[in-house]
């Protein structure tokens, strides 16, 4: 089965990279390019934490007992959990799309917190190393330096539930994802760090002959601030989620994954992008695990020169 959080982060960058290029600001600024940058960067560190985490679930060191290959890591060239007991490196082809990123170099992942990463509060480290992430649907390349920790909240290996290894699981297992400083490099060549603070839960429940798998991001942070820090051009940003994104393998609209609720938040100075998933071409919330919304839509607001304007993009 295909990665679930790779899923959903495809499905926010594609949002957000069309609504906002439709909302064009009197500044020389594009923020656009400022919110691809957050969705594209964040999407390849969450999939790249989501391989971490897969690794760290079958490595018999990591988890006291061999669980089996039964995640096979998209894109990755070498898995080497031999040369130090202590550590899994990863080191990705860059070639393979792995659901809209590409992927160059390597991470080292350490655990750093319990026994073995099933453990509740365990976590692991993961150290990037000069890593390329590209963005499949732009074109654009990051390169990631430093490293950051992902927390397992209430323990058990969420990495089964994707592969349909768990289908029926009545306990949401957690993954927290928190960084501070994290050297990220654009496209334009110019470098600035990032703090970054963001959750994932997983969930299955077997009902009706079908087994239910949702995932769903949302953060702890203070203001609901999952990402901040300087955009390209030397601006000020945070990327806010306002409600939890969740999505899961009932089909809407014939794809499977597409988030049915949540809102995110992009704002630059006095300019603000706010996105709303599961919507009808209104913009009212109507989407819920049975009944999918049709698309998403965003609104756009300048308090400087009191600007506005809003946009609907179906699924």
């Amino acid at each position: 089965m295909k990665n679930l959080l790779l899923a959903l982060s495809l499905s926010l960058l594609i949002g957000t990279v069309f609504t906002l290029n439709s909302c064009k600001k009197e500044t020389t600024e594009d923020d656009s390019v400022s919110a691809q940058d957050a969705a594209s960067v964040m999407g390849g560190i969450s999939t790249t934490a989501d391989d971490a985490s897969a690794s760290a679930g079958q490595v018999s060191t990591f988890t006291g007992k061999t669980q089996g290959l039964y995640a096979a890591l998209c894109g990755v060239s070498v898995l080497d959990t031999t040369s130090n007991s202590q550590q899994i490196s990863i080191t990705y082809d860059g070639a393979t799309d792995c659901q809209g990123f590409k992927r160059y170099g390597s991470i080292t992942v350490s655990l750093t917190g319990g026994t073995h990463w099933e453990d509740v509060g365990a976590q692991l480290t993961i150290s990037y190393n000069a890593l390329q992430i590209t963005d499949v649907l732009s074109g654009n390349t990051y390169t990631v330096n430093g490293s950051h920790t992902i927390t397992n909240v209430l323990g058990g290996l969420a990495c089964k539930i994707p592969y349909g290894l768990v289908t029926n699981d009545s306990t949401i297992h957690t993954n927290a994802t928190t960084g501070t400083g994290m050297s990220i490099t654009f496209p334009n060549a110019t470098q600035r760090n990032w703090t970054f603070n963001r959750s994932s839960k997983w969930s299955s429940v077997y009902a009706g002959g079908h087994n239910t798998i949702t995932v769903t991001e949302y953060t702890t942070a203070a203001g609901n601030i999952d990402i901040q820090g300087t955009n390209g051009y030397g601006n000020t940003f945070t990327s806010s989620i306002l409600t939890p994104i969740a999505s899961d393998n009932m089909p809407c609209s014939g794809f499977y994954y597409l988030p049915y609720q949540g809102q995110v938040q992009h704002q630059v100075g006095s300019r603000t992008a706010t996105v709303t998933y599961g919507t009808n071409a209104t913009g009212t919330a109507i989407g819920n695990p049975t009944t999918c919304g049709s698309g998403l839509f965003i609104q756009y607001t300048n308090a400087a020169n009191g600007h506005s304007a809003s946009r609907f993009v179906p699924y």
